[in-house]
C-alpha cells in the first residue's frame, strides 16, 4: 500500500509538472526532460508513470472534463428550474476560476490532441454543453426564461462564465465566491421572463441579493 501511494503521489506530481509547463511554455515547445527536471527525477523515470507527453496532455485534458462534468450533475440534482441555472453558472465560475491553468490548456492545446483524442475531449464538452442547453430549454417551457436561441444562448453563458479563468487572482478585491454570484444575477436577470413574477433574490424594487 505504501509502495502504491508513493506512485500515486509521484504520478500526480509529474501531471502538474507537466501541466505548469504546458501552460507557460505550450505543449509543443515542453520536453519530459523539463517535466522531469521539476520533479526532480530522471527522464527515464517518468516512463514508470506515462507513456508519452501526448498522454500528459490527454490525461489532463480528460481529467478537466470528467471533473468539471461531475460537479455540473450535482448541480443539477436541484429541483428548482431558477436555482438550477443559477448553482451551473456559480460553478462554472468557480471551476474555472480555480482551476485556470488546466483550462487555459484545455482551450490552447486541442491541436495537439490526435484525432481520437481529440474527438473524446469534444464529446465530452459537447455532454456538458446540452445541460446548459436542456436547461434552458425547461425553463422558457415553464415560462421562468425567455424565448431564444437556445444553442446561441448556452454558448454565450458558457463564454462569458469560462472569462473568469483569464482575470480571477485570489489576491483580488473579490472573492471567487462573490464574483460567482454575480455572474449567475447577471445571467438569471437575462434569462428572466418578468410575466412569471419576480426573479427569486430579488425584491421587487430591483435590488438582489445574490452577492
Amino acid at each position: 500500500m505504501a509502495v502504491a501511494r508513493r506512485g500515486e503521489r509521484r504520478a500526480e506530481e509529474i501531471r502538474l509538472a507537466a501541466l505548469e509547463l504546458f501552460y507557460r511554455r505550450g505543449f509543443q515547445a515542453s520536453t519530459l526532460r523539463g517535466v522531469a527536471a521539476k520533479v526532480g527525477i530522471q527522464v527515464g523515470s517518468l516512463y514508470n508513470h506515462i507513456g508519452s507527453k501526448s498522454d500528459l496532455l490527454f490525461e489532463i485534458m480528460e481529467g478537466v472534463m470528467l471533473d468539471l462534468l461531475a460537479d455540473q450533475q450535482e448541480a443539477v440534482a436541484t429541483p428548482d428550474i431558477v436555482e438550477r441555472m443559477r448553482l451551473l453558472v456559480e460553478r462554472h465560475v468557480m471551476f474555472h476560476g480555480r482551476r485556470s491553468r488546466e483550462v487555459f490548456v484545455g482551450n490552447s492545446e486541442l491541436r495537439s490532441l490526435s484525432l481520437v483524442r481529440r474527438t473524446r475531449i469534444i464529446e465530452l464538452r459537447h455532454e456538458y454543453e446540452m445541460v446548459f442547453r436542456k436547461e434552458l430549454d425547461a425553463g422558457i417551457r415553464q415560462g421562468k426564461f425567455l424565448p431564444s436561441d437556445v444553442q446561441v444562448t448556452s454558448y454565450g453563458i458558457l463564454a462569458l462564465a469560462t472569462s473568469v479563468s483569464a482575470f480571477y487572482s485570489p489576491r483580488g478585491r473579490l472573492s471567487l465566491e462573490q464574483i460567482a454570484g454575480i455572474y449567475s444575477a447577471m445571467v438569471l436577470r437575462g434569462l428572466w421572463n418578468p410575466q412569471a413574477g419576480t426573479l427569486p433574490g430579488q425584491s421587487s424594487s430591483g435590488s438582489h441579493n445574490w452577492v
